[in-house]
């Protein structure tokens, strides 16, 4: 056990790393899974409602629940998204094949789950973690599970028998070759005639028509004849043939009441016992009032591949001697059911061609109008790509410039540097002993105006007196005027003088 949890926390931790806080969930799924031991850890692409896919850790397996002193297990999938915790994960219950979906406030038909503790996680996130959702997911499904069993199928289902194959069109001929004989009478029922039997006709010459499933003799349990009352009802619209002297005799039955409305298929749509041969003994069922009748058509003047007409495929099974054939009955009119079941899907299939081709139409139209779009936006994109291309070669010329300029500068740097700094006599002095001269006696010239400007601020703020301040001023300004006179006379001797060393009262 401890080497299973062991290699389980190893995969966890690799699988963890793509979450932005891989500790706490690291951390969470642990301690739910030491909770909850029927849970398992598993990593799968997730497909949110979006399209969208993304790896995701999951614990799947069963949740234990008590419910009404029963224990039970509903099994589920917890999904952990990426931005957990501040995200809550996503929570659904996965029934099995036995199991179906119990919908309710807090659990949708798919089995996403939006319980309180999940709400309560999307507006505060701290706090919660996945150990305290599965012991709440606990208590509410103990209280109201979220799944229950399938079913069982009904027993009209179970026993629901398989479908009537198709019905096979049996001729006149058949009814001849193979009259019924059921194997006991059915109960007769009130207000129809005694059961008469009558000799057997003498045999026809054999007649091919149809195809072979139309003349196979069908062979049906005996409690289908009981169903041959309805039957008889059903072709009650069918003229009743005037058979010939030698045909078998049926003593008119009395009157029986108004036949119910056709309920039932035709007849050989249910089973019937026909037998190849003639029997010596034939029980008819008496048939309703007769209407005017009709010749029998004859059955060797016909196309073999014809279909048996409407009164030969309803003929009671009864024996047909030879004589004058009759011709044939008028088609049966179409059901009007059928016919409005046609109009009200030839209605919706129109509705829904008029609507599926509008919407085409307006798509095509948008489309259309994208293209147009498109082969309009193919010069501006052109144009737009030239201008890049001429602001490139401007930005590729600028930036060859600035790297001659910048190279130029390292190298007056890289000189400066090997000439080093120069001395402060070198900068301030002049190249000459006239030059010098001059700057010395400019400078004491400011100095001199310097001096007279202090002692004046002195005379003002009352430090020195009128009397010394005359004296002292008047020894300053002679100083002053000879070292301009020589200035000027120093600037008369030298053709050329910087501006920088001219004096400001020049």
């Amino acid at each position: 056990m401890a080497t299973r949890d062991s290699l389980t926390q190893s995969w966890l931790r690799q699988n963890v790393l793509p979450y932005a806080n891989k500790d706490r969930v690291y951390a969470d799924i642990d301690q739910a899974l030491n909770r909850f031991q029927a849970l398992r850890p598993k990593s799968d692409v997730y497909t949110f409602d979006d399209g969208r896919t993304q790896l995701l850790l999951c614990l799947h397996g069963l949740l234990p629940i008590v419910y009404r002193g029963a224990s039970y297990n509903i099994p589920l999938n917890v999904w952990v998204t990426r931005e957990y915790p501040r995200e809550p994960p996503l929570v659904y219950v996965v029934p099995t094949a036995d199991m179906l979906v119990r919908p309710g406030r807090f659990l949708d038909v798919s089995g996403r789950c939006s319980h309180e503790y999940l709400q309560h996680w999307q507006r505060k996130d701290e706090g919660c973690n996945l150990t305290g959702l599965l012991e709440d997911l606990q208590d509410q499904f103990s209280r109201e599970p979220p799944v229950y069993s399938k079913p069982p199928p009904s027993r009209q289902e179970q026993e629901r028998p398989p479908p009537v194959p198709a019905r096979p069109t049996v001729s006149a001929a058949a009814y001849q070759s193979a009259p019924l004989s059921p194997p006991r009478p059915p109960p007769r029922p009130e207000g129809f005639g005694p059961v008469i039997q009558s000799p057997p006709p003498p045999p026809l010459p054999p007649i091919t028509r149809g195809s072979p499933s139309q003349q196979a003799t069908v062979n049906r349990p005996p409690t289908t004849a009981l169903n041959h009352a309805n039957v008889i009802y059903s072709h009650q619209p069918f003229a009743n043939p005037s058979y010939p002297a030698h045909s078998t005799q049926i003593a008119p039955p009395p009157p029986p009441p108004p036949p119910p409305p056709p309920s039932v298929v035709p007849f050989g749509a249910h089973g019937l016992a026909l037998h190849p041969s003639a029997q010596s003994s034939v029980q008819v069922r008496p048939n309703p009032p007769p209407v005017p009748p009709v010749p029998i058509p004859n059955l060797l003047d016909e196309d073999d591949e014809s279909p048996a007409s409407p009164s030969q495929q309803g003929l009671p099974p009864s024996t047909l001697g030879p004589g004058p054939a009759p011709s044939h009955l008028p088609p049966r009119p179409p059901n009007p059911e059928l016919l409005d079941l046609h109009r009200q899907v030839h209605h919706k299939l129109t509705s829904e061609l008029h609507s599926l081709s509008k919407a085409l139409a307006l798509d095509a139209e948008r489309l259309r109008a994208h293209q147009n779009d498109l082969l309009a936006g193919e010069p501006a994109i052109r144009d737009e790509m030239a201008r890049l291309e001429a602001v490139k070669d401007v930005c590729t010329s600028v930036a060859d410039r600035t790297r001659s300029a910048v190279q130029k500068a390292e190298t007056n740097i890289a000189e400066l540097r090997r000439k080093g700094d120069p001395e402060v006599d070198e900068l301030v002095c002049a190249t000459s002993i006239v030059h010098n001269q001059l700057i010395n006696l400019v400078a004491e010239d400011n100095a001199i105006e310097d001096t007279v400007y202090h002692l004046h601020r002195g005379l003002n703020t009352g430090r020195i007196d009128l009397e010394r301040f005359l004296r002292t001023t008047r020894v300053l300004a002679e100083e002053q005027f000879m070292k301009r006179a020589l200035i000027n006379k120093i600037q008369a001797g030298v053709s050329v003088m910087s501006p920088s060393v001219r004096p400001e009262w020049a």
